[in-house]
């Protein structure tokens, strides 16, 4: 559902008139009222606007009674601009309603805003640091992002208010700006500047002050007096008052020649960016930086946010090693970061290439050879650098330090230790472990294959989405002769293929030269051989670069033995896997458990693994490539079949602990814990269905993991997974009868009342043939809770009343017995013995209580409300449900919230809260659409939701309920519970 939004990247302007682009084409916003509320949304970016401020903000004192409905309104007409390929009922993305009020989500950098606010604090960070040209830069690329006032054209008070802070903090930037170019002595013309500027803003006391200084150091003092005499007057006659002490101070310095304004001549010109060859400009002249810094010759494609980060923290560390996998791109940014780092260093940037270089003895000579030191004494190369080193700015890049690291470590140590001048930047797929070292992790390129793992990070994400794209459409446009372009129709195939490469950008280049012979969809299909695909004729390439193939060999040959084996052993896992995991399955004879965890932060270290935190632990996993990769070693061993059976037997083992835990406190972490493996659950029912005579296994698998299935809201799922496994697992057996009651409860849950009934008295005649009295009861009780969805109460009350007895008798308890206690209450409501059904969940909570158990707890709350409802008690009823949800909310349980939903629109008809059930009602129907066949297909659960619709819209209106309830629809089901549980409507 969230992959409607990957293809487009969204950019906004503030800064100006209000602006829309999406892929560099302008969108129209919408009218007027809709522009205000985009505008004020940008304002808050990523911070929820209550609706009360949103009002006020769109129409002021003067809102219209309808206003809530109309801000609903341009808040879809934002969605329909924002996401024109949303599906009808797929959440949004973007514009999001939460407690607090509605959200509009902008990626890093797509707010011009955020944008100029980074740039004005990177240009202080460099004038408080003492790098003035750089703190020039970045001043005058925030002052460039102006277009005009804020939101030009449109007003409301929180705009106006908006609008004069921003035009304050734009003066002040200007000041700033002016301040360095002074200080850089720029040539450009501020004495005009000044004087316009003063023109318009005539009591800013910064600007004459600037203009005094500008005009001494061009020579001109009696002007810079003649100002002061000017200021001092306008200051006098319009507010009473002298000039200030930092006016009264540059007055007093021009008076007496102080130094500290610096000579009254120009000094150099500032450039806004180095020239890519390092040369700059100095008073007119050309200068070359030293260096031996390569040209680009491709573009540079993404990256901004890492680009930054080595950037900023070389002007506070020494030494940053940029790590990650091979191909990620690492040399092509430390390059990129020399580059824009160079007028910084005034003995130079110089690149060491170390990839060639096989002797750990001649890393010092190959890094003096780098920088020209011919040193022909006794003392060695490194004693050398040492010296030359000693007093100099000098930044180094020691690329490709993997296969060399302990003599790379060594050099980069001594070298930072002996040089306070030097800086350093190592590319490496495994860390260097000397202090001061700063790890700077390179990721993949994402290309929305899976959620970030927090807000910042997954703002950061979405902006930098196309940058896969981007770099295949740049290198194919080199490689295809007539051309190549990224279009609305081939975008999708391409996104595909930068996801199957795992974002890699040599990966990707290689594929975008495969179009010379290939069509985006004929490579897509090829990329399942993407090692014999994915490989260049350049002659330039280094042969490690030359086919993916030989890009992970080598990362595989600079890995031990063992870590060998076990990066192998680990492609059996699909996703994720923690280290107890991985002990359990990748260990053996030839590895032991012990070792492995060391091994396994000897891939981190190189690269291999990527680590991960999530729901509280640290997990591991390996990119597809690397995945594919191993298990070819796999494979090559004749280890595959031997692992994956492992790996099944430990899911199998811990779909059974997790079932047999559910019952009681540790509720939720199983539910965390199997939403984390859920791949590899399902790569385990894989093997059991595609592996002869596992299908035994597979139906125990399959029916362990009932508490998931339907407690998580993967009921689905479940029955794809229960069709197959007794289409195979034909034989009579325990595990079938088990899976058959399972598919019986799957089935009625979906609305298939037939096929449930027709399961559950399966399993019960082959239970009974079995002697298993536990699936006996199982399928009695799957019998009755059909029953009661099929509108047949009293013959539910008799079956599930059969089925408790069995239960008793054979001591069971656990959730599904208490769910027989709640489902016979619920009995209780439909024939009128609403009593009767609350006395009976009282005690199925109590159950639950005693055993700490919440899943089935919500829904013992659930029908008692209903009973409540049923009975009256609507205050009562209203508190149990939301309770309920909260609890449903919790666990992810699609049908109990659409249940749950729906019972509170009943409950707001009833209170004459129209319009809060109409959106309930909405917001209920379209969750019971999305999991099944809507209220089981049960008139006592339809009648309530059709008398709960009439009585609203006989309160509303036929046309004020069609609006509200389709605000409920479009509701997602986080925003649907948020409303559902605000007390009062």
């Amino acid at each position: 559902m969230g992959e409607y939004l990957t293809s487009a990247t969204l950019r906004f302007e503030v800064l100006g008139p209000l602006r829309v682009w999406r892929d560099g084409v302008e969108l129209d916003a919408g009218p007027v009222q809709q522009r205000v509320m985009l505008a004020v949304l940008l304002l808050h970016a990523n911070r929820p606007v209550s609706r009360e401020r949103l009002i006020d903000a769109v129409w002021g004192t003067v809102a219209p009674g309808r206003a809530v409905n109309l801000l609903q309104r341009h808040a879809a007409g934002l969605r329909r601009v924002l996401e024109p390929c949303r599906p009808a009922r797929a959440p949004s993305r973007l514009l999001t309603w939460t407690e607090a009020g509605y959200l509009l989500r902008v990626p890093a950098g797509g707010l011009d805003l955020d944008v100029l606010t980074e740039q004005v604090e990177r240009g202080r960070s460099a004038r408080a640091a003492g790098d003035s040209p750089a703190a020039a830069e970045a001043l005058h690329t925030a002052l460039r992002l102006w277009r005009g006032q804020l939101c030009e054209g449109l007003s409301g008070p929180l705009l106006n208010a908006e609008r004069g802070r921003l035009e304050e903090h734009r003066l002040g930037v200007l000041e700033e700006r002016i301040e360095m170019d002074l200080a850089l002595g720029a040539d450009t013309d501020l004495v005009g500047e000044l004087r316009r500027l003063i023109a318009a803003h005539q009591l800013r006391e910064r600007l004459y002050g600037l203009l005094m200084r500008a005009l001494h150091r061009f020579g001109r003092q009696a002007e810079a007096l003649q100002v002061y005499r000017e200021a001092r007057h306008l200051l006098a006659e319009e507010l009473g008052i002298e000039p200030g002490t930092e006016l009264r101070r540059v007055h007093r310095q021009i008076l007496t020649a102080d130094a500290a304004l610096g000579p009254a001549a120009v000094s150099r010109t500032v450039t806004a960016a180095p020239e890519r060859d390092g040369s700059r400009e100095a008073g007119g002249a050309e200068l070359r930086a030293p260096g031996n810094l390569p040209t680009e010759l491709t573009s540079f494609v993404g990256r901004q946010h890492e680009l930054a980060q080595v950037k900023d923290l070389l002007s506070t560390v020494r030494l940053v090693t940029l790590a990650g996998v091979g191909g990620v791109g690492k040399t092509r940014l430390g390059l990129r970061a020399a580059m824009d780092l160079q007028p910084t260093f005034r003995d130079g940037v110089w690149l060491v290439e170390l990839a060639g270089l096989a002797d750990p003895g001649l890393v010092a000579h190959a890094v003096a050879t780098a920088l020209g030191i011919h040193d022909q004494t006794k003392r060695g190369p490194l004693a050398a650098l040492t010296r030359h080193l000693q007093d100099r700015r000098v930044l180094l890049i020691l690329d490709n330090c993997e296969h060399l690291l302990s003599a790379c470590a060594v050099l980069v140590d001594t070298l930072l230790r002996a040089s306070t001048g030097l800086r350093v930047i190592a590319t490496s797929r495994q860390p260097l472990a000397i202090d001061g070292e700063y790890i700077c992790s390179v990721p993949p390129l994402w290309v929305g294959a899976e959620a970030a793992r927090d807000p910042g990070e997954s703002i950061r994400r979405e902006s930098e989405e196309d940058a896969a794209l981007t770099l295949f459409e740049h290198r194919a446009r080199a490689a295809v002769p007539c051309g190549f372009s990224v279009s609305p129709e081939n975008r999708a195939t391409v996104t595909r293929i930068c996801r199957r490469l795992d974002g890699i950008p040599l990966a990707i280049e290689l594929a975008a030269g495969r179009l010379r012979a290939l069509s985006p969809e004929q490579l897509l299909e090829r990329l399942d051989d993407r090692f014999r695909v994915l490989a260049t004729a350049r002659p330039t390439a280094l042969p490690r670069q030359q086919t993916l193939q030989a890009t992970l060999d080598w990362s595989f040959h600079l890995c031990t033995p063992s870590e060998r084996l076990l990066w192998a052993r680990l492609s059996t896992f699909t996703g994720t896997f923690d280290l107890e995991t991985a002990e359990a399955v990748c260990a053996g004879d030839d590895l032991p458990a012990k070792e492995v965890l060391d091994l396994i932060d000897g891939l981190v270290d190189k690269s291999v693994l990527i680590r991960e935190e999530s729901e509280g632990c640290v997990r591991f996993r390996l990119l597809e490539m690397l995945r594919a990769y191993g298990r070819a070693q796999l494979c090559d061993a004749g280890l595959q079949s031997a692992l994956r059976r492992r790996h099944r037997d430990w899911y199998l083992a811990l779909a059974e602990q997790g079932e047999a835990e559910w019952f009681g406190p540790r509720q939720a972490d199983w539910a965390a814990r199997m939403r984390l493996e859920h791949v590899n659950l399902r790569e385990a029912l894989d093997f059991c269905l595609t592996t002869p005579g596992e299908s035994r296994a597979g139906a125990r698998l399959a029916a362990a993991l009932y508490f998931f299935w339907i407690g998580c809201g993967h009921v689905e799922e479940a029955q794809h997974w229960l069709e197959r496994v007794l289409a195979l697992a034909t034989e009579p057996s325990r595990a079938r009868a088990k899976a058959l009651w399972v598919m019986s409860r799957i089935a009625y849950l979906r609305g298939d009342i037939a096929e449930g009934m027709a399961r559950s008295q399966e399993c019960r005649q082959l239970a009974g043939r079995l002697g298993d009295d536990a699936a006996v009861a199982y399928g009695t009780h799957m019998s009755g809770a059909a029953a009661l969805l099929h509108d047949d109460p009293h013959g539910a009350r008799l079956l599930l009343e059969d089925a408790l007895a069995r239960y008793a008798a054979l001591g069971e308890l656990n959730s599904v017995v208490v769910m027989a206690k709640v489902q016979l209450a619920m009995a209780g409501v439909f024939v009128g013995e609403s009593n009767r059904a609350i006395e009976l969940c009282r005690k199925a909570r109590g159950i639950c209580a005693a055993h700490e158990e919440k899943w089935t707890l919500a829904y013992a709350l659930y029908v008692q409300a209903f009973a409540e409802w049923a009975g009256g008690d609507r205050a009562a009823a209203a508190r149990h449900a939301r309770t309920c949800l909260r609890m449903k909310r919790d666990f992810h349980d699609s049908l109990g919230i659409a249940m749950t939903v729906d019972l509170l629109g009943w409950i707001a008809a009833a209170d004459g809260e129209g319009h809060r059930a109409a959106v309930l009602l909405g917001a209920a129907e379209e969750g019971w659409n999305v999991i099944g066949l809507p209220w089981f297909g049960s008139t006592y659960w339809r009648s309530p939701h059709e008398g709960g619709a009439r009585r609203a819209r006989e309160a509303l209106g036929h046309e004020a309920f069609g609006t509200a309830f389709l605000r409920g629809v479009q509701l997602s089901s986080d925003e649907a519970v948020a409303f559902a549980l605000e007390e009062g409507g």
